[in-house]
Protein backbone atom coordinates (compact mmCIF):
# COMPACT_ATOMS: atom_id res chain seq x y z
CA UNK A 1 0.00 0.00 0.00
CA UNK A 2 1.24 3.52 -0.69
CA UNK A 3 2.41 6.09 1.78
CA UNK A 4 0.91 9.52 1.19
CA UNK A 5 3.28 12.40 1.92
CA UNK A 6 1.86 15.84 2.64
CA UNK A 7 3.94 18.92 3.45
CA UNK A 8 2.07 21.70 5.25
CA UNK A 9 1.99 24.93 3.26
CA UNK A 10 2.10 28.34 4.99
CA UNK A 11 -1.62 28.96 4.44
CA UNK A 12 -2.47 25.85 6.47
CA UNK A 13 -0.34 26.63 9.51
CA UNK A 14 -2.33 26.62 12.76
CA UNK A 15 -5.06 24.22 11.57
CA UNK A 16 -5.86 20.95 13.33
CA UNK A 17 -4.05 18.16 11.56
CA UNK A 18 -7.25 16.17 10.87
CA UNK A 19 -8.89 19.19 9.25
CA UNK A 20 -5.76 19.94 7.21
CA UNK A 21 -5.53 16.39 5.86
CA UNK A 22 -9.23 16.27 5.03
CA UNK A 23 -8.76 19.42 2.90
CA UNK A 24 -5.42 18.42 1.38
CA UNK A 25 -6.84 16.84 -1.77
CA UNK A 26 -5.70 13.25 -1.03
CA UNK A 27 -9.19 11.78 -1.13
CA UNK A 28 -9.83 11.40 2.61
CA UNK A 29 -12.79 12.65 4.61
CA UNK A 30 -12.32 13.95 8.15
CA UNK A 31 -13.88 10.79 9.59
CA UNK A 32 -11.46 8.62 7.58
CA UNK A 33 -8.55 10.73 8.82
CA UNK A 34 -9.67 10.25 12.44
CA UNK A 35 -9.90 6.50 11.94
CA UNK A 36 -6.36 6.42 10.54
CA UNK A 37 -5.13 8.37 13.57
CA UNK A 38 -6.86 5.86 15.83
CA UNK A 39 -4.99 3.06 14.06
CA UNK A 40 -1.73 5.03 14.48
CA UNK A 41 -1.17 5.19 10.74
CA UNK A 42 -0.39 8.92 10.62
CA UNK A 43 2.82 10.61 11.72
CA UNK A 44 3.85 14.28 11.80
CA UNK A 45 7.59 14.87 11.47
CA UNK A 46 8.06 11.18 12.27
CA UNK A 47 6.05 11.25 15.50
CA UNK A 48 2.59 10.03 16.48
CA UNK A 49 0.35 12.98 17.38
CA UNK A 50 -3.27 13.56 18.37
CA UNK A 51 -5.88 14.74 15.86
CA UNK A 52 -5.94 18.02 17.78
CA UNK A 53 -2.29 18.72 16.88
CA UNK A 54 -1.92 22.14 15.22
CA UNK A 55 0.25 21.89 12.13
CA UNK A 56 3.13 24.22 11.32
CA UNK A 57 4.39 25.35 7.92
CA UNK A 58 6.81 22.81 6.41
CA UNK A 59 5.84 19.90 8.66
CA UNK A 60 5.83 16.54 6.86
CA UNK A 61 2.76 14.36 7.40
CA UNK A 62 2.86 10.69 6.38
CA UNK A 63 -0.31 8.61 6.00
CA UNK A 64 0.58 4.91 5.96
CA UNK A 65 -1.25 1.95 4.35
CA UNK A 66 -4.09 3.96 2.92
CA UNK A 67 -6.94 1.61 2.01
CA UNK A 68 -8.03 1.48 -1.61
CA UNK A 69 -11.40 0.95 -3.22
CA UNK A 70 -11.70 -2.04 -5.49
CA UNK A 71 -11.62 -1.14 -9.16
CA UNK A 72 -15.17 -1.85 -10.24
CA UNK A 73 -15.16 -0.65 -13.83
CA UNK A 74 -13.95 -2.29 -17.02
CA UNK A 75 -11.01 -1.66 -19.31
CA UNK A 76 -12.11 -0.31 -22.70
CA UNK A 77 -10.29 0.14 -25.99
CA UNK A 78 -10.86 3.87 -26.45
CA UNK A 79 -8.68 6.41 -28.29
CA UNK A 80 -6.16 8.16 -26.03
CA UNK A 81 -3.70 10.83 -27.17
CA UNK A 82 -0.44 10.10 -25.32
CA UNK A 83 1.88 13.11 -25.36
CA UNK A 84 4.66 11.48 -23.30
CA UNK A 85 5.27 8.13 -21.60
CA UNK A 86 7.99 6.45 -19.53
CA UNK A 87 8.14 3.76 -16.82
CA UNK A 88 6.76 6.10 -14.13
CA UNK A 89 4.15 8.28 -15.77
CA UNK A 90 2.30 9.37 -18.87
CA UNK A 91 0.97 12.73 -20.01
CA UNK A 92 -2.38 12.60 -21.80
CA UNK A 93 -4.06 15.16 -24.04
CA UNK A 94 -7.74 14.62 -23.17
CA UNK A 95 -10.35 15.25 -25.84
CA UNK A 96 -13.62 17.12 -25.33
CA UNK A 97 -16.56 14.93 -24.36
CA UNK A 98 -14.55 12.35 -22.41
CA UNK A 99 -15.30 12.11 -18.69
CA UNK A 100 -12.14 11.64 -16.59
CA UNK A 101 -13.42 8.80 -14.40
CA UNK A 102 -16.57 6.71 -13.86
CA UNK A 103 -19.48 7.91 -11.73
CA UNK A 104 -22.63 6.06 -10.59
CA UNK A 105 -24.55 7.02 -13.74
CA UNK A 106 -21.56 6.91 -16.05
CA UNK A 107 -19.55 3.67 -15.76
CA UNK A 108 -18.14 3.42 -19.30
CA UNK A 109 -16.43 5.53 -21.92
CA UNK A 110 -14.22 7.44 -19.49
CA UNK A 111 -10.51 8.15 -19.56
CA UNK A 112 -10.05 5.82 -16.57
CA UNK A 113 -11.61 2.96 -18.57
CA UNK A 114 -9.23 3.74 -21.44
CA UNK A 115 -6.17 3.87 -19.17
CA UNK A 116 -6.92 0.41 -17.75
CA UNK A 117 -6.87 -0.97 -21.30
CA UNK A 118 -3.90 1.03 -22.59
CA UNK A 119 -1.35 0.54 -19.79
CA UNK A 120 -0.19 -2.72 -18.23
CA UNK A 121 0.74 -0.92 -15.00
CA UNK A 122 -0.91 1.99 -13.20
CA UNK A 123 -0.76 3.35 -9.67
CA UNK A 124 -3.47 2.18 -7.30
CA UNK A 125 -4.99 5.67 -7.35
CA UNK A 126 -4.87 6.11 -3.57
CA UNK A 127 -8.26 6.44 -1.87
CA UNK A 128 -10.07 7.59 -5.00
CA UNK A 129 -9.93 4.13 -6.56
CA UNK A 130 -9.16 5.37 -10.09
CA UNK A 131 -5.81 3.85 -11.10
CA UNK A 132 -3.26 6.32 -12.43
CA UNK A 133 -5.28 9.50 -12.10
CA UNK A 134 -3.34 12.22 -10.28
CA UNK A 135 -5.87 14.97 -11.14
CA UNK A 136 -8.84 15.47 -13.43
CA UNK A 137 -10.44 17.69 -16.07
CA UNK A 138 -14.12 18.41 -16.64
CA UNK A 139 -15.83 16.38 -19.37
CA UNK A 140 -15.76 19.19 -21.93
CA UNK A 141 -12.47 20.78 -20.94
CA UNK A 142 -9.60 19.63 -23.14
CA UNK A 143 -5.89 19.27 -22.58
CA UNK A 144 -3.18 17.81 -20.39
CA UNK A 145 -3.51 15.29 -17.57
CA UNK A 146 -0.72 13.52 -15.69
CA UNK A 147 -1.06 9.78 -15.09
CA UNK A 148 1.05 7.80 -12.59
CA UNK A 149 2.13 4.23 -13.38
CA UNK A 150 3.18 3.26 -9.87
CA UNK A 151 2.37 4.28 -6.29
CA UNK A 152 5.73 5.93 -5.70
CA UNK A 153 5.23 8.25 -8.65
CA UNK A 154 1.62 8.87 -7.62
CA UNK A 155 2.63 9.81 -4.09
CA UNK A 156 5.28 12.25 -5.32
CA UNK A 157 3.06 13.84 -7.97
CA UNK A 158 0.15 14.17 -5.53
CA UNK A 159 2.47 15.90 -3.07
CA UNK A 160 3.53 18.34 -5.80
CA UNK A 161 -0.11 19.01 -6.60
CA UNK A 162 -0.87 19.68 -2.94
CA UNK A 163 2.22 21.89 -2.57
CA UNK A 164 1.31 23.75 -5.80
CA UNK A 165 4.58 22.91 -7.52
CA UNK A 166 2.78 20.85 -10.17
CA UNK A 167 1.80 23.79 -12.34
CA UNK A 168 -1.12 23.83 -14.76
CA UNK A 169 -1.87 26.59 -17.24
CA UNK A 170 -5.05 26.94 -19.26
CA UNK A 171 -6.18 28.97 -22.26
CA UNK A 172 -9.74 30.28 -22.37
CA UNK A 173 -11.98 32.43 -24.53
CA UNK A 174 -14.19 34.52 -22.24
CA UNK A 175 -16.96 37.08 -22.56
CA UNK A 176 -16.02 40.74 -22.10
CA UNK A 177 -12.76 42.40 -21.07
CA UNK A 178 -11.20 41.67 -17.69
CA UNK A 179 -10.20 44.68 -15.58
CA UNK A 180 -7.38 44.80 -14.76
CA UNK A 181 -6.07 42.79 -17.73
CA UNK A 182 -3.91 40.70 -15.38
CA UNK A 183 -4.78 39.72 -11.85
CA UNK A 184 -5.96 37.24 -9.23
CA UNK A 185 -9.44 35.98 -8.42
CA UNK A 186 -9.58 34.84 -4.81
CA UNK A 187 -13.01 33.64 -3.71
CA UNK A 188 -13.82 30.47 -1.74
CA UNK A 189 -16.22 28.18 -3.60
CA UNK A 190 -18.26 25.06 -2.87
CA UNK A 191 -21.30 23.22 -4.13
CA UNK A 192 -24.39 25.30 -4.74
CA UNK A 193 -27.29 24.82 -2.35
CA UNK A 194 -29.70 24.96 -5.30
CA UNK A 195 -27.80 22.64 -7.67
CA UNK A 196 -24.97 20.43 -6.40
CA UNK A 197 -23.56 20.10 -9.92
CA UNK A 198 -22.58 23.77 -9.81
CA UNK A 199 -19.81 25.41 -7.76
CA UNK A 200 -20.39 28.87 -6.28
CA UNK A 201 -19.09 31.30 -3.68
CA UNK A 202 -22.57 31.16 -2.11
CA UNK A 203 -22.02 27.60 -0.91
CA UNK A 204 -22.65 26.60 2.70
CA UNK A 205 -19.18 25.00 2.79
CA UNK A 206 -16.87 27.04 0.54
CA UNK A 207 -13.17 26.19 0.32
CA UNK A 208 -10.26 28.44 -0.57
CA UNK A 209 -9.90 28.94 -4.32
CA UNK A 210 -7.33 31.14 -6.08
CA UNK A 211 -7.15 31.68 -9.84
CA UNK A 212 -4.57 33.74 -11.73
CA UNK A 213 -5.30 35.24 -15.15
CA UNK A 214 -3.56 37.26 -17.84
CA UNK A 215 -5.15 38.71 -20.97
CA UNK A 216 -3.50 37.70 -24.24
CA UNK A 217 -5.89 39.47 -26.65
CA UNK A 218 -9.10 41.43 -26.17
CA UNK A 219 -11.76 42.63 -28.58
CA UNK A 220 -13.99 44.38 -26.07
CA UNK A 221 -16.88 41.92 -26.00
CA UNK A 222 -14.59 38.87 -26.03
CA UNK A 223 -11.10 38.10 -24.68
CA UNK A 224 -8.49 35.37 -25.06
CA UNK A 225 -6.74 34.74 -21.73
CA UNK A 226 -4.23 32.53 -19.97
CA UNK A 227 -5.29 31.10 -16.61
CA UNK A 228 -3.24 29.55 -13.80
CA UNK A 229 -4.31 27.69 -10.67
CA UNK A 230 -3.02 28.14 -7.14
CA UNK A 231 -5.72 25.76 -5.89
CA UNK A 232 -7.56 23.02 -7.76
CA UNK A 233 -11.22 23.03 -6.80
CA UNK A 234 -13.92 21.41 -8.95
CA UNK A 235 -14.97 23.78 -11.77
CA UNK A 236 -12.78 26.48 -10.20
CA UNK A 237 -11.87 28.41 -13.36
CA UNK A 238 -15.39 28.26 -14.76
CA UNK A 239 -17.01 29.34 -11.46
CA UNK A 240 -14.53 32.16 -10.84
CA UNK A 241 -14.83 33.57 -14.34
CA UNK A 242 -18.62 33.46 -14.21
CA UNK A 243 -18.72 35.26 -10.87
CA UNK A 244 -16.29 37.84 -12.21
CA UNK A 245 -18.77 38.62 -14.98
CA UNK A 246 -16.67 36.94 -17.69
CA UNK A 247 -17.90 33.36 -18.17
CA UNK A 248 -16.03 31.04 -20.47
CA UNK A 249 -17.38 31.31 -24.01
CA UNK A 250 -19.75 28.44 -24.80
CA UNK A 251 -20.05 27.21 -21.21
CA UNK A 252 -23.58 25.78 -20.84
CA UNK A 253 -23.47 25.39 -17.04
CA UNK A 254 -21.86 28.69 -16.10
CA UNK A 255 -23.65 31.30 -18.18
CA UNK A 256 -21.42 31.23 -21.23
CA UNK A 257 -23.95 30.71 -23.99
CA UNK A 258 -26.95 32.63 -25.39
CA UNK A 259 -27.98 34.17 -22.06
CA UNK A 260 -24.81 36.26 -22.24
CA UNK A 261 -25.75 37.85 -25.59
CA UNK A 262 -27.82 40.57 -23.93
CA UNK A 263 -24.69 41.76 -22.17
CA UNK A 264 -22.86 42.77 -25.36
CA UNK A 265 -23.50 45.48 -27.94
CA UNK A 266 -26.26 44.66 -30.42
CA UNK A 267 -23.93 44.88 -33.44
CA UNK A 268 -21.82 41.99 -32.06
CA UNK A 269 -24.73 39.64 -31.36
CA UNK A 270 -25.18 38.05 -34.83
CA UNK A 271 -21.48 37.16 -35.00
CA UNK A 272 -21.52 35.87 -31.41
CA UNK A 273 -24.48 33.61 -32.26
CA UNK A 274 -22.53 32.27 -35.25
CA UNK A 275 -19.55 31.48 -33.04
CA UNK A 276 -21.74 29.70 -30.48
CA UNK A 277 -22.96 27.43 -33.28
CA UNK A 278 -19.35 26.33 -33.82
CA UNK A 279 -19.03 24.76 -30.37
CA UNK A 280 -21.36 23.17 -27.83
CA UNK A 281 -18.88 23.37 -24.95
CA UNK A 282 -16.78 25.75 -22.89
CA UNK A 283 -13.64 26.87 -24.74
CA UNK A 284 -11.23 26.03 -21.94
CA UNK A 285 -8.03 24.11 -22.64
CA UNK A 286 -5.28 22.82 -20.33
CA UNK A 287 -2.39 23.83 -22.57
CA UNK A 288 0.63 23.39 -20.31
CA UNK A 289 1.75 21.27 -17.37
CA UNK A 290 5.05 21.48 -15.48
CA UNK A 291 6.33 19.31 -12.63
CA UNK A 292 9.41 17.63 -11.15
CA UNK A 293 9.87 14.13 -12.51
CA UNK A 294 9.45 11.70 -9.58
CA UNK A 295 12.49 9.61 -10.57
CA UNK A 296 14.98 11.88 -12.33
CA UNK A 297 14.28 14.97 -10.23
CA UNK A 298 14.35 17.08 -13.40
CA UNK A 299 11.83 19.83 -14.00
CA UNK A 300 9.77 18.82 -17.07
CA UNK A 301 7.22 20.74 -19.13
CA UNK A 302 4.64 19.69 -21.72
CA UNK A 303 2.47 21.82 -24.03
CA UNK A 304 -0.30 20.99 -26.51
CA UNK A 305 -1.98 23.10 -29.17
CA UNK A 306 -5.59 24.24 -29.06
CA UNK A 307 -8.20 21.68 -30.19
CA UNK A 308 -9.83 22.25 -33.55
CA UNK A 309 -13.11 23.84 -32.40
CA UNK A 310 -11.31 26.31 -30.14
CA UNK A 311 -8.80 27.16 -32.87
CA UNK A 312 -11.52 27.75 -35.47
CA UNK A 313 -13.52 30.09 -33.23
CA UNK A 314 -10.39 32.04 -32.30
CA UNK A 315 -9.38 32.40 -35.96
CA UNK A 316 -12.86 33.65 -36.88
CA UNK A 317 -12.74 36.26 -34.12
CA UNK A 318 -9.36 37.51 -35.30
CA UNK A 319 -10.47 37.64 -38.96
CA UNK A 320 -13.59 39.59 -38.01
CA UNK A 321 -11.65 42.46 -36.41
Amino acid sequence: MPIIRVVVDPNGAGQRVDIYLAQAGIGLSRSQVKRLFGEERVTVVGKKVRVSHLVSSGEEILVDHLEERQVDFAAEDLPVNIVYEDDDLAVINKAAGMVTHPAPKNRTGTLANALLYRFTQLSSGHAKGYPGLVHRLDKNTTGLLVVAKNDRAHTELSAQLQQRTLKREYLALVWGTLRPPEGTISAPIGRSRADRRIMTSGSLKPREAITLYQTIESWGWLSYIEVGLKTGRTHQIRAHLKESGHPVFGDPEYGGRATRLTGIEANHRPFARLLLEKTSRQLLHAARVEFTHPTTGERVEFRVNLPEDFRQVLELVRLNQ
